[in-house]
């Protein structure tokens, strides 16, 4: 992920959050809402509840991966992508299928 397709701001996160446009699996929330910039948005939220940092470093890392791999450039969405406790970070294969299902759902609900 590049530096501009990063949400850093709080009020940002709040303002998506309150949208309630979200899919929600065991591993994964995300909330999403359309944007007028020509590329995705993009913000990551680990709790504390997943573990130490290097737990969640290591969380924040394998969900990078599946953002380069599943969401395209020009889609004009701003996401954030909340991991909840039942995420695992050795079921690396079950946890990119799931995202992948999500992903696609949302695009779905977006083309209609």
């Amino acid at each position: 992920m590049r530096k501009e397709f990063v949400i850093k701001k709080y009020l940002e996160y709040q303002e998506i959050i309150k949208k309630r446009k979200f899919k929600k699996s065991s591993s994964f929330t995300i909330y999403y809402q359309l944007s007028d910039n020509p590329y995705p948005r993009i913000g990551l939220l680990v709790g504390k509840k997943n573990g130490i940092a290097v737990i969640k470093n290591k969380i924040k890392r394998q969900v990078r991966t599946f953002v380069d791999k599943y969401i395209d450039k020009d889609l004009n969405l701003n996401l954030i992508i909340a991991m909840t406790r039942n995420y695992d970070i050795t079921k690396f294969e079950e946890n990119e299928k799931e995202f992948e299902k999500l992903i696609n759902s949302i695009k779905g609900d977006i083309n209609e």
